[in-house]
């Protein structure tokens, strides 16, 4: 059965700009959603904020800066979030000609200003009240590593003795992944062996031969459909939206692509957000 009803409403869209993709997004507990746009072209990775409920954009190309060294963290572009708390976004630099990461800066983008930055820390997890960080420094030419815990609203260090590993240990094993402390649904990739979720999907008409991403909200089902016909050799991926079996929303993601978009939409609260192409975010109402 593939009955029509009621089409979702597209609440707003965001465009990053010709050449610009969509990289990363959190939200914030205050009901902002933070995420960063990268330029390969001109080696730019910015910042931009929306107010999930309006889809008004508060702030857009916005460049962390190192105001330690008055330079942009980063070069510019080793730059992308770890974690949101309250109203402020963390953000992150890799080290020089490394992928690790270095440094911490707390970002109100509403403000459109660093409230505190550690260029000395690395996070490493986030249990709640505190951040469990690490603090490099040299003994005798070797690298040691101090683990502590820091007051996410003000950078301030709230262990006088360093952490011993069990502990630290103990924190990264209780501390929530970021997908559940923000309340997003993630897609499965539907394999081979998942013959429930299979039929599911046969039950609303997705051939057995696609390759699939799926999420399922209560009587919503949403599903990524990737195709290749051998006559073209490209992909085409299209979202597709169901309430029990009506479809109820369909728009193709990208077409005569090289490769599938995969992990290209997540639900967060009553909100469906999906990338068309790699510039434009869109977000579709669920109720």
């Amino acid at each position: 059965m593939n009955n029509h009803r009621e089409q979702l409403a597209v609440r707003w869209r965001y465009d990053a700009g010709h050449g610009y993709l969509v990289w990363q997004m959190m939200f914030t507990e205050t009901g902002d959603l933070i995420g960063q746009k990268r330029s390969s072209a001109s080696r730019q990775a910015l910042f931009f904020g929306i107010e999930t409920s309006t889809g008004c954009l508060f702030r857009d190309n916005y460049l962390l800066m190192d105001h330690y060294h008055s330079l942009p963290a980063g070069e510019g572009w080793f730059t992308g979030i770890e974690t949101v708390r309250d109203s402020l976004v963390y953000c992150y630099a890799c080290q020089p000609h490394s992928p690790e990461h270095q440094g911490l800066w707390a970002l109100d983008l509403r403000a459109g200003e660093v409230v505190w930055s550690r260029p000395d820390i690395s996070y490493i997890a986030n249990p709640g009240d505190e951040f469990l960080v690490c603090r490099t420094s040299l003994f005798n030419g070797f690298p040691e590593r101090e683990f502590l815990l820091v007051d996410p609203l003000r950078g301030s260090v709230l262990n006088k003795v360093a952490l011993e590993s069990h502990q630290v240990h103990a924190i990264r094993e209780n501390a929530l992944p970021e997908e559940d402390r923000q309340h997003i649904i993630l897609p499965e990739f539907i394999m081979g062996g998942m013959a429930e979720e299979r039929l599911a999907l046969l039950g609303v008409s997705v051939s057995d031969a696609c390759r699939c991403e799926y999420l399922v909200q209560r009587s919503v089902t949403v599903a990524a459909l990737h195709e290749r016909p051998a006559s073209s050799g490209v992909w085409r991926s299209t979202l597709v939206v169901w309430r029990s079996d009506c479809l109820v929303y369909e728009e193709c993601m990208e077409e005569a692509a090289e490769k599938p978009r995969l992990n290209n939409f997540l639900i967060q609260g009553d909100n469906l957000y999906y990338l068309k192409g790699k510039e434009e975010l869109i977000c579709v109402a669920l109720s």
